[in-house]
């Protein structure tokens, strides 16, 4: 062997490591690349299962698609997220709605999906109606799903039947006295008209109403594989 092919050794045996560990860091990369892109594919189909469940009017917190019960939202937390919607598993998950972190699980810094939707809240309003001595009526200023309804007609007056919109809800031919739910529609206001055989003065009906408030904002679902 030569001189020159021996000196050419060494300097062949350190291209040789260099592209042995050349190859090895990039095999390592590759494969931490494709477990990366591997997780972040799980973590997006969890957060997009959980985002369409939440707003699922067929499901827990939602009232209408895409409108989301504040209530709800208000009782949600980490380990109920995670009994109302088992696609959560294991996973580090975070639910805000606006600005709000309603729910959390973990420390999730992984895939976020977002949603634009609406919160409903209801609140109790009681109105304590002025009632005409012929033809006793009133109408809701809100629209409302519910309505509960207090009747104490005077001595010597007799409620015999209740309508709303022209439908009866209430009828009974010897009086109705007492504490009374009706459910009504949703989508307009509803009128009230008494059957009586006296006056009705004011304290003769109290009704209580639920009218819903709705603000637009964004739900958010982070979600760690």
């Amino acid at each position: 062997m030569t001189r020159r092919a021996q000196m050419n050794l060494p300097a062949l045996a350190v291209a040789l490591l260099v592209l042995t560990t050349a190859a090895t860091m990039s095999l390592g990369m590759a494969d931490r690349a494709f477990l990366g892109a591997e997780r972040d594919a799980d973590s997006r189909r969890v957060a997009v299962a959980l985002s369409e469940r939440l707003v699922d009017q067929s499901g827990p917190v939602a009232v209408r698609p895409n409108v989301l019960n504040a209530t709800e939202l208000d009782r949600l937390d980490g380990p109920r997220l995670r009994s109302l919607f088992p696609v959560v598993a294991d996973h580090d998950v975070r639910v805000t709605v606006g600005d709000d972190a309603v729910a959390e699980r973990g420390d999730p810094e992984g895939v976020t999906v977002r949603r634009v939707v609406l919160v409903e809240r209801r609140r109790a309003v009681t109105l304590t109606p002025r009632l005409a001595a012929t033809s006793p009526a009133f109408t809701l200023p809100r629209r409302t799903r519910t309505v509960d309804l207090a009747v104490r007609p005077p001595e010597g007056t007799t409620v015999t039947e209740v309508r709303a919109d022209g439908r009866v809800v209430l009828r009974n031919a010897s009086g109705l006295t007492g504490d009374f739910s009706v459910r009504v529609s949703r989508f307009e206001t509803v009128r009230f008209a008494f059957d009586a055989d006296g006056p009705l003065p004011t304290g003769s009906v109290t009704v209580t109403y639920y009218p819903a408030e709705t603000h637009k904002t964004v739900l958010a679902v982070t979600v760690d594989a």
